[in-house]
């Protein structure tokens, strides 16, 4: 029994001393894979917000709520962020 635990610990679980080796480069896609959503995520929802706030300006626009200057003075506030 002695033998058997010093041989693992010696050349690891898989017989060979090390995890197989296609593991480190699948960790590292699923992780830029992963940094890919998140990052993607937050850009569209970011553009999205910026769409939805120009649809309801042009909306309040076009049923008379805001004049033309008004309009325009707010396009452009939502132009800079």
């Amino acid at each position: 029994m002695h033998t058997a635990l010093s041989t693992i610990a010696a050349v690891g679980p898989y017989g060979h001393g090390s995890p197989p080796f296609f593991l480190f480069p699948a960790f590292f896609v699923l992780v830029l894979l992963a940094a890919a959503v998140v990052f993607g995520a937050l850009r569209r929802g970011s553009w999205r917000a910026r769409s939805d706030a120009r649809a309801v300006l042009a909306d309040r626009f076009a049923r008379g709520d805001i004049d033309a200057d008004e309009y325009r003075s707010r396009l452009a506030e939502l132009s800079r962020k």
